[in-house]
């Protein structure tokens, strides 16, 4: 049977969605602003200011867990998000659609179009400030992606190697400093060590560019074109991927920012990680590495970068069945000054700031990375800096802790009574133009709780509380209180 006819037969057998979801709640903080916690890593629907109530619905259909993996399976997912504030910012929209997605399944191999909450890097996926380069804090940026999703053993090696990876091509939308930009990302991880093995360790990177698009702003500067356009060619598509430097000498066809840089805003990270299984617990060790201009090639940013503890009690039902420390640092930047030479070397990378795509390395004024690194915005969503951020020296100390409550026999509850602790300190020092003086010292704490109920066929409500203490944000102390429904349905 020819790939085309398959693909008709699954759609024929299309299941009915294998669950719906609807929550609704509402945000109230003392200062009107929605504390540090409670919006940062959300993929971007929480609103800044409060008080603020929201309703979103989903409705997901996963893979037949009962059909041969070999054979095409196809599922979607899709989640509505409504918000009701009281003095919306000017760049924040009233529903948002977050998840709308179609996948696409044959044997070790995943596609998908569309709208997906992802977070890309080696580190902890729950209680983590967030990977460096991609934390889930913005909503997902439309793409089409073609990936490995899962650690997949290669055969010859009878399961001691594994890779997991992914290649996409995205777009950012048809407003802001530049119009019509477009994302290139591609991942690529390696896992020595099968899964029953007591070390197992991981190493790989994730690469990303905004690339393309056209803006009047630049024009006369000599950092784009007369026409206002960047590259956007098939070659430029090339020298995207490839993170080519040193090809391009056609200075009618480039600026000298094009020829002496690359085409495109490039970032990313260099992660390795250890998993070490303990039998009743399991530590894992990672770090990311930052590289977004030169530096890191010659190792002068590399006190730079992401570094975490986990320690998993290997016992879902545990008091404390997760507990990480982590420490983000990225003050280096390669130094406080630009150096080209021979040999060539860099510095003052500017995170995630660029001089051609000045809303910087952000989907929707959210920043796409780590949310330690937030943006500078005016009020009506402008940058008054000139670029994206004003604070990109920053460090971190966090420490984050999630188990179970002890199990209580109460009539309305449906098991047991989850938590979540999350404790952040940051020093944070602005950016090597515009250093803050002095330095702003800020702490951001967050509890969440988790109760299953047996109403109306089971139930869960959940109560946060976070404060913003420090001059980066708002003093004050939020809540936010919401009730979730889960459907299931059986497939056709």
């Amino acid at each position: 049977m020819t790939w085309l006819t398959s693909a008709i037969s699954v759609a024929q057998g299309l299941r009915a969605p294998g669950t719906y979801e609807v929550e609704t709640g509402a945000y109230f903080s003392s200062s009107y602003k929605t504390p540090f916690w409670l919006r940062s890593n959300q993929y971007g629907i929480v609103p800044y200011n409060s008080p603020a109530f929201t309703l979103r619905l989903g409705a997901y259909a996963n893979y037949d867990s009962t059909l041969d993996k070999r054979k095409f399976d196809i599922g979607y997912g899709l989640n509505v998000v409504g918000n009701l504030t009281q003095e919306p910012l000017p760049y924040e929209r009233q529903v948002l659609l977050p998840e709308a997605y179609i996948k696409v399944r044959k044997g070790i191999f995943e596609a998908y179009v569309g709208r997906r909450r992802e977070k890309f890097g080696l580190a902890d996926s729950t209680l983590s400030t967030g990977s460096y380069a991609w934390s889930g804090n913005a909503i997902p940026i439309p793409k089409i992606q073609l990936s490995i999703p899962t650690f997949t053993p290669i055969g010859f090696t009878k399961g001691w190697v594994a890779i997991q990876g992914t290649y996409a091509h995205g777009f950012l939308g048809g407003t802001g400093f530049v119009r019509n930009t477009m994302l290139h990302q591609k991942t690529f991880y390696v896992r020595l060590g099968r899964p029953k093995d007591v070390v197992r360790v991981y190493g790989g990177f994730n690469h990303q560019v905004i690339w393309g698009g056209r803006t009047d702003y630049l024009k006369g500067t000599g950092l784009v074109r007369d026409d206002g356009r960047l590259p956007s060619s098939l070659i430029d598509y090339y020298y995207v991927v490839v993170g080519d430097r040193f090809s391009r000498t056609d200075s009618s066809a480039y600026t000298t920012f094009e020829i002496t840089n690359r085409v495109g805003n490039h970032l990313g990270t260099l992660d390795v990680g250890l998993e070490i299984d303990l039998v009743k617990h399991t530590l894992f060790f990672y770090r990311q590495n930052i590289y977004e201009d030169g530096s890191l090639f010659y190792l002068i940013n590399i006190a730079d970068g992401l570094n975490g503890l986990r320690i998993r009690r290997n016992n879902p039902d545990a008091l404390v069945r997760d507990f990480i420390i982590e420490f983000l640092n990225t003050t280096s930047q390669g130094g406080p000054l630009f150096v080209w030479g021979d040999p060539y070397r860099q510095g003052k990378d500017n995170y995630f700031n660029h001089q051609q795509y000045r809303d910087g390395w952000a989907y929707r004024q959210h920043t796409i990375g780590t949310p330690f690194i937030p943006p500078a915005l005016g009020p009506n969503g402008e940058y008054p800096f000139g670029t994206f951020t004003a604070n990109n020296r920053v460090r971190v100390l966090h420490a984050g802790m999630a188990g179970s409550l002890p199990d209580i026999r109460w009539p309305i509850l449906d098991g047991r009574i989850t938590y979540q602790l999350k404790l952040s300190y940051s020093t944070n020092l602005g950016t090597y133009d515009q250093p803050y003086l002095p330095v702003r010292n800020q702490f951001s704490g967050f509890a969440n709780l988790v109760v299953p109920l047996s109403l109306l066929g089971g139930m869960q409500l959940t109560g946060s509380l976070a404060t913003d203490s420090g001059p980066l944000y708002t003093n004050g102390v939020g809540v936010y209180l919401g009730l979730r429904k889960v459907f299931s349905t059986e497939a056709y």
